[in-house]
């Protein structure tokens, strides 16, 4: 039995119509299925919490972005239901990651319908005050700044306006002092932009760790020490394409348990998360989802 999960107000509609579409393929081939299409994010949590207490279902689509896909994690992570996604957002970048970017609605109901699921790696954020899973980025300092200005930008879409948030956070930035533990090894560095990554990309196919893999039980950590603004414009938009590593400026390490700590927030998966300090653990095989690479 299918749980899907709509978020409508991805891509002007385009979120419903791929849903539609999901439904007709999953009566036409007698699979059973409920449709969660709400009005706010707090709804849809709440009817998620409920039906998922029954154990017939074995799959939750989400029809949406990567928010949509990340407040679906909280609800799978570690437990015997598995995560289908329908790419309907402006980042899509767990989409991206498991190869269902560019696949039509049909490819993927057959793939879920046809194959078991894999297994991937998930990062597991706790702070003071929260527990919180991901899939790809979290990201914290000049990223995480442009991340959030990126979200209050409602034109234009797509890379465009991180290219504009990216100018607007520049004006007003300054490095951060980061205290930072990976696997008991402490850095105390400030840095412009400091990510934990379990995949490669985030913002929409920015390549900001291009080696990080999120089956290979570790993340790959991200640092760029302070550079002049000039030249953190300059590295930036290289990010698009995976091309500002390396640089005599930016340190990549990698680890299975990250702490950091600093004057700054942290976002995840292009959602706002907590304010430092927090830690960051991988937690393998821990989503059970399909690949189609």
């Amino acid at each position: 039995m299918y749980l899907i999960v709509v978020n409508s107000k991805s891509g002007k509609g385009h979120a419903r119509s791929r849903a539609s579409e999901f439904v007709d393929l999953c009566a036409k081939n007698g699979i059973r299925y409920k449709v969660l299409d709400k009005n706010s994010a707090e709804e849809t949590v709440i009817e998620i919490k409920k039906e998922i207490l029954n154990p017939e279902y074995k799959v939750i689509v989400a029809v949406g972005g990567d928010g949509l896909v990340n407040m679906c994690l909280q609800h799978v992570a570690q437990k015997p239901i598995s995560l289908g996604v329908l790419p309907a957002g402006t980042g899509n970048d767990f989409a991206r990651a498991v190869g269902a970017y560019k696949k039509s609605t049909e490819e993927i109901f057959f793939k879920l319908l046809q194959s078991k699921p894999d297994f991937i790696d998930l990062g597991l954020i706790q702070s003071n005050t929260l527990k919180h899973w991901y899939v790809q980025v979290l990201s914290t300092g000049f990223d995480a700044l442009v991340n959030s200005q990126a979200n209050e930008i409602k034109w234009p879409k797509g890379k465009s306006k991180y290219t504009i948030a990216t100018i607007l956070t520049l004006a007003r930035f300054k490095p951060i002092a980061y205290r930072l533990t990976i696997d008991n090894k402490v850095i105390e560095e400030d840095a412009m932009l400091l990510s934990v990554a379990n995949g490669e990309t985030y913002g929409g196919g920015m390549r900001i760790c291009p080696n990080a893999s999120n089956s290979d039980g570790e993340f790959d950590v991200l640092l760029v020490r302070p550079v002049s603004k000039l030249v953190l414009l300059t590295i930036f938009p290289k990010v698009f394409f995976g091309r500002h590593i390396p640089h005599p400026k930016i340190d990549v390490y990698r680890g299975k348990d990250v702490a950091i700590s600093g004057k700054t927030k942290a976002f995840a998966d292009g959602e706002y998360i907590d304010d430092l300090p927090i830690r960051i653990q991988n937690i393998q095989n821990s989503l059970s989802t399909w690949l189609f690479v």
